[in-house]
Parts: C-alpha cells; sequence; structure tokens
C-alpha cells in the first residue's frame, strides 16, 4: 500500500523536481499520440480494404467459369450443375467486351457487361441505387432497350437517362473492305453509383441479349459469373466445381483477377502496422528518461527508505508503479481517442475540407467516395497490449536501477 502511495506523489510533485513532471507530461503526450494515430491508420486501412472488396465483389462475381465457344445447350447444362454446387447462391452468364461510347461532343472508353434483367436485379449493389420504382422496365425491351450507365461515366459525357447514346464495338463483321467496327445508339435508361470510381467512371450494363448480336457472340457467352455464401474463401467451391464440371474448363475466383490488389492491401497493412508499432515503442522510450531523472532525484528518498527497512523489492515497486502509471495514462487516453476519431471520421473529414477548401481523398485516386474507418476490437487489443507491454519494459530497468542503490553511498555526502 505504501509503495502505491509514494509513487502517486513522485508523479504529482510539481515544485522541486518540475524537470521529471515535465518529461513525464511529454511520455504521457508522446505514448497518446502514438496509440491514437496507431488505431486510426489501422482502422482507415481496415476499413479501406473491407470497402473496396465489397465494392468488387459486389459488381463483380466470386468464382468465374469461362464458357466461350460452347453451345446454348452445353452452357445450360453447365448453369445447372454449377448451381448445384454447394456454397453457390447465384448463377448468371455473362458477355462482356470494350467499346467506345459517343455522345455529342464527348467521348469515352467504356466496360460493357451484357447481362439478364433477372440477374441484373439479383446484383443489390446496383440495383438498390437505382431511384425508387422499376428502373429496368425498360432493361430488355426489344425494340428499346435501355442501357445503365454509371453515374461518374454520364458525368463525363454530360448525359442523362432519356439521351441517345452510341457505342462503337472494335469486334466487327469481316466484309470485303476488312473488319467494320459494329455501330449502334441506345437509350439511357437509368444510371447507377456504387461508391466505387472504378466501376462508376468506366461500366455499363447491357441487356445480354443486345450484348450477344452486338459483339458477335451469336447465342453464347463468355463466362458463368458465380456468387458463393463464402467469398473470403472461394478454394473449396472452385474445388467441388472442378469435380462437378470436369477438368476441360478454366475456373477462377477474384482472388485470381485482382490478386496485385489483394498482394498489395495486405503487404501495406503490414508494413505500416510495423512502423506504428515502432513508433509507439520509441515513444514509450521517453519514460526511462524521466524515471531516470526522477531516480537521481530521489537517492536521499531511496536512502532513508532503504534504512527504515524497505526491500529492494519494494523500491523496484515503487518506481516501476510510477512510470507504468504514464504509460497506461496515456494508453488509454490514446485508446479512447483514437477510438472517438475512428467513430466520427465522416465529420472529421468533412470538416477538415471544408476548412481547407480541399478534397484529402480523392474518388479518382483511392477509388471510394469517402474515408473509410472500420474498427477492428483485435487489432485494438493488440494496439493496447503492444502499448503496456512497451511501457513496461521502458520501465523495468531504471527501476531496477533504483532498487540497487546502496543507502549508505546516496547518504554519504548529505
Amino acid at each position: 500500500m505504501f509503495e502505491r502511495q509514494i509513487a502517486g506523489r513522485y508523479l504529482r510533485a510539481r515544485r522541486q523536481h518540475g524537470g521529471v513532471a515535465l518529461v513525464s507530461i511529454i511520455s504521457f503526450v508522446g505514448i497518446m499520440l502514438a496509440v491514437t494515430a496507431l488505431i486510426v491508420v489501422m482502422s482507415i486501412m481496415n476499413g479501406f480494404r473491407e470497402t473496396l472488396l465489397s465494392r468488387i465483389l459486389g459488381v463483380s462475381g466470386h468464382v468465374y467459369v469461362d464458357v466461350r465457344g460452347r453451345t446454348a445447350m452445353e452452357v445450360d447444362e453447365i448453369v445447372r450443375r454449377s448451381a448445384a454446387v454447394a456454397g453457390v447462391t447465384h448463377v448468371a452468364k455473362l458477355i462482356d467486351g470494350q467499346a467506345l461510347a459517343s455522345v455529342e461532343g464527348g467521348a469515352a472508353g467504356v466496360y460493357v457487361r451484357g447481362i439478364t434483367r433477372e440477374d441484373l436485379k439479383a446484383l443489390t449493389i446496383v440495383s438498390d441505387q437505382l431511384a425508387p420504382g422499376d428502373q429496368l422496365a425498360g432493361f430488355d425491351d426489344v425494340d428499346d432497350p435501355k442501357l445503365l450507365l454509371g453515374a461518374r461515366l454520364a458525368s463525363s459525357l454530360a448525359t442523362f437517362e432519356g439521351d441517345a447514346l452510341t457505342l462503337l464495338s472494335p469486334n466487327g463483321a469481316a466484309t470485303p473492305f476488312g473488319v467494320v467496327p459494329r455501330k449502334r445508339t441506345f437509350t439511357v435508361g437509368a444510371l447507377f453509383s456504387v461508391g466505387a470510381a472504378e466501376f462508376d467512371s468506366t461500366l455499363v450494363f447491357m441487356p445480354l441479349d443486345q450484348a450477344q448480336v452486338f459483339f458477335g457472340r451469336g447465342e453464347g457467352v463468355d463466362r458463368l459469373e458465380l456468387r458463393i455464401a463464402n467469398p473470403v474463401e472461394p478454394l473449396p467451391v472452385k474445388v467441388a466445381l472442378r469435380e462437378a464440371l470436369g477438368p476441360d474448363l478454366i475456373i477462377t475466383d477474384w482472388k485470381d483477377l485482382h490478386q496485385s490488389l489483394v498482394t498489395a492491401l495486405i503487404v501495406e497493412r503490414n508494413m505500416m502496422r510495423i512502423v506504428l508499432m515502432i513508433l509507439v515503442a520509441i515513444t514509450a522510450l521517453n519514460i526511462i528518461t524521466g524515471l531516470v531523472m526522477l531516480v537521481k532525484n530521489k537517492g536521499r528518498d531511496i536512502a532513508i527508505l532503504r534504512t527504515m527497512g524497505a526491500t529492494r523489492g519494494s523500491v523496484m515497486r515503487i518506481f516501476f508503479m510510477a512510470g507504468a502509471s504514464v504509460g497506461v495514462m496515456g494508453t488509454i487516453a490514446g485508446l479512447a481517442i483514437g477510438i472517438l476519431m475512428c467513430l466520427n471520421i465522416g465529420a472529421i473529414q468533412a470538416g477538415i475540407e471544408f476548412v481547407t477548401r480541399t478534397q484529402i481523398f480523392n474518388p479518382e485516386v483511392y477509388s471510394l467516395s469517402r474515408l473509410p474507418a472500420k474498427l477492428d476490437w483485435g487489432e485494438v487489443s493488440l494496439v493496447t497490449a503492444w502499448a503496456l507491454f512497451m511501457s513496461f519494459i521502458a520501465t523495468l530497468p531504471p527501476a531496477w536501477r533504483a532498487s540497487q542503490l546502496d543507502p549508505v553511498e546516496a547518504l554519504r555526502y548529505e
């Protein structure tokens, strides 16, 4: 009990040992800011990764089966077998192609995806973004088929719902004069926004039967897009599909298509965690400076305590508690501030942009429309444990030195 009281008295010292108090305050602030930075940065990276992958997995499928060159009957049989595989929740037929979209006064390269109306409705990340009502009513109209455009693409082309949009495909029909690109004018039926610039600025949805004609696919399709119950682990479904469909089909998943992105996110996250944990360790080392000064100034007090019967362990515990208290308080304060910042990251972003009059999170660069943050409580626990561990480690050397002080030497010149 007396050890805790003495440690608290040393921490509250202000007049005679102001330098020690100042160093302790600096250590407290340093640990608080380092813990805050680690929590906020890692939460933003977690949110960025989860949001980006959710956009990719929301618009694109989880597992793909290449069916190019297959007849319509063969494709239907593959669809039936794929849908029967455990873990598969939806199977869609797709045609993918590139084209040049043009309106009066503007043009842009686009990525056209042919899809049926039913499969597009099942793509909730797109269908939920449409205005209330059945915006897909004229999507598969035979006489006047409608297209769905990304909102950013429509903005860059200065086109709106109901406008005419001309598509030019490089894969044209062979003639005696060479290959003539296919060209057709469609009506813009609706606009969508999924929050990822990669899709909002390039993607166009076209009825599947129109895409078959426009890209010259006949009755065939390019691939089957499968959605599964657990997209994070697509390998079991791929193995089951291989057994159900045979070895002559190419089966891939979203990780294969976005391998560079997934690897980059993992490497960046791990390296950022290491750098910030080193920062926490460096700030925790400031505790050593404060405790060394405190031990030097309290040499006479240590000697008196020892002559009164205090053990070396008691002296060590006094200074350990004094130093560890700084680390614990700094960690708790940093933890609270970091969590509050993560929970209010949107308001903070808006406030900074309002004050600076700049866009600090450009969606054209980061492929997202807002700054995301997701608290991972496992990550928060790891940060807290690391900060406390480094604080305790930094406290041990000066506390041990204080316990080894010889009371005779300390009182010789008093």
